[in-house]
């Protein structure tokens, strides 16, 4: 009977895996990660966050996507990142490849590509429990927020749309995914609060930033929002815990705690 267990076990755990995944998105690959399928990945970009003695390959570059070299590393399974260009996605699929791209951006593309994930790496279920805390809504009046990363603002119809609404908090613009960053809108829309992602290699919580503050109460009219004269001011460094991805799960307690120093 031992053995008999021994050997269903076995079954199960193979064909929840054994796969080898080619991953062009950093988002895409902390996702795999979180799914249990860290040791499938044999090729990702030198931006995925995979331990510096993982044996993975660090060549994918979508821009300018080699396949001999991705050949090289006989993947199942090859992810691409939405903006990936449909003529490389072809080829991939052409030269035999299972190939999948990740969803166009949404509001709730980060679940989808979380579920799609789990879908193809045969752990559905544990996609949707990592995707579940992103479906959450507070009760509490939900409160306006500016985003502002690599001179853009993330609109509502950004990725991050997401894991902002399940901290009760939405984008102060009213349309679009990314707007080019203009002083004059962000005071038109009168946020709550500001956060600056800073672009780093690493992840940081997220904190109150006072050297902002001092700079947007520098600007005419700036100084003026209650952002700025409330100091909900923030700043955070961007890793995988902001790209596309399950690393957004771990944004949620900054997020929650912006909205809950904000107040009703």
């Amino acid at each position: 009977m031992r053995t008999l267990f021994l050997w269903l076990a076995t079954c199960l755990t193979l064909s929840a895996g054994g796969q080898r995944i080619a991953s062009y998105s950093p988002g895409a690959t902390q996702t795999l990660i979180d799914l249990g399928c860290s040791a499938e990945i044999v090729m990702a970009t030198r931006w995925c966050p995979l331990p510096k003695d993982h044996p993975a390959a660090r060549d994918a570059d979508v821009f300018l996507p080699d396949l001999e070299r991705l050949l090289g590393t006989k993947p199942d399974l090859v992810i691409l990142p939405r903006m990936a260009n449909p003529l490389w996605a072809e080829k991939c699929a052409k030269a035999g490849l299972r190939t999948l791209v990740l969803n166009p951006e949404s509001r709730d593309s980060v679940s989808k590509d979380i579920l799609l994930l789990g879908e193809a790496t045969s752990r559905a279920d544990a996609a949707k429990k990592i995707a579940a805390p992103l479906a959450k809504r507070p009760v509490m009046t939900t409160r306006k927020i500016i985003v502002i990363w690599d001179g853009v603002m993330a609109g509502p119809d950004s990725y991050l749309a997401e894991p902002l609404a399940a901290a009760g908090l939405n984008s102060a613009l009213t349309r679009g995914a990314w707007i080019k960053f203009d002083w004059e809108l962000l005071v038109a829309a009168k946020p709550d609060a500001v956060l600056w992602i800073q672009n780093s290699g690493t992840d940081s919580p997220i904190t109150t930033s006072p050297e902002k503050a001092l700079e947007m109460a520098r600007i005419p009219g700036v100084r003026d929002l209650s952002c700025v004269k409330n100091r909900h001011v923030y700043q955070v460094n961007s890793g995988s815990n902001l790209l596309p991805g399950s690393g957004l799960t771990n944004s949620l307690d900054g997020l929650i705690g912006i909205r809950n120093a904000i107040g009703q």
